[in-house]
């Protein structure tokens, strides 16, 4: 594995403190223009210079926008939308030759897809070894999981090679401590759909990082706030000072 360039790739992703602010804003490959990203590039636009760690996406909005958007310090994640372990080399190049610091794999955890899926997150990792490139799993559950079910997502992703893992919060910190510590890589909470109350959003980003949480992947809870931006500053505050 090219290490060099695998860790100078993470940096761009995740700070000194070891935390980051993901941007997620790959929802248009399967929800069409969704509400918020109607004009993709308006909500980057001031959610980078809100200050946004990474920019999680697709391929047509890498190619479209990421140049108009270069940040020296702003990571790149692509999502890939491979369905079947064949096709991942060809989708890793094209990753790299666009610029990606890190690709998405995402996992339908319980699912009739979840043997594919694991498949192709380890095909990615395999091919990803090659390049230096990190990867990101995606353990996303069909149903409400038990935390102990959380942890075994998030084990799971990193048994299969992620470099880190974007997972369901548990609910309290107490739970998701164990999710942290029985996980050998960074564990990022995911925003989900999208949350009526700021407060509760704020309160499960702090709670996930007080207990060793990497951070945070939000997409809906960003682009669908009144102001992005500010929603975006809030995040980052919390994620990188410590706010109990």
């Amino acid at each position: 594995m090219n290490e060099c360039g695998h860790s100078i790739r993470l940096r761009r992703i995740f700070r000194g403190d070891g935390r980051t602010l993901i941007f997620a804003i790959d929802h248009g490959f399967f929800m069409g223009p969704v509400k918020g990203v109607e004009k993709p590039l308006e909500v980057l636009e001031k959610v980078v210079e809100a200050g946004a760690d990474a920019v999680m996406t697709t391929y047509g909005i890498m190619k479209n926008y990421a140049s108009s958007l270069a940040r020296k310090d702003l990571g790149w994640i692509l999502t890939l939308l491979d369905t079947s372990p064949t096709t991942v080399e060809k989708s890793v190049a094209s990753a790299v030759a666009m610029g990606a610091d890190a690709v998405k794999v995402f996992v339908s955890y319980g699912s009739e897809n979840m043997k594919r899926d694991l498949d192709i997150l380890w095909a990615v990792n395999m091919t990803c070894r090659e390049y230096g490139l990190p990867v990101l799993a995606e353990m996303y559950p069909v149903s409400r999981p038990s935390p102990e079910e959380v942890a075994k997502m998030a084990r799971i992703g990193a048994e299969y090679g992620g470099d880190f893992v974007k997972t369901v919060y548990t609910g309290d910190a107490a739970s998701f401590r164990y999710v942290v510590e029985t996980c050998p890589v960074p564990v990022v909470v995911l925003g989900g759909e999208k949350i009526e109350s700021e407060q509760q959003l704020l309160e499960m980003v702090r709670d996930s990082v007080s207990v060793g949480g990497a951070g945070a992947a939000i997409g809906r809870n960003i682009f669908q706030h009144p102001n992005p931006a500010d929603i975006t500053r809030a995040l980052l505050k919390i994620i990188h000072s410590d706010i109990q």
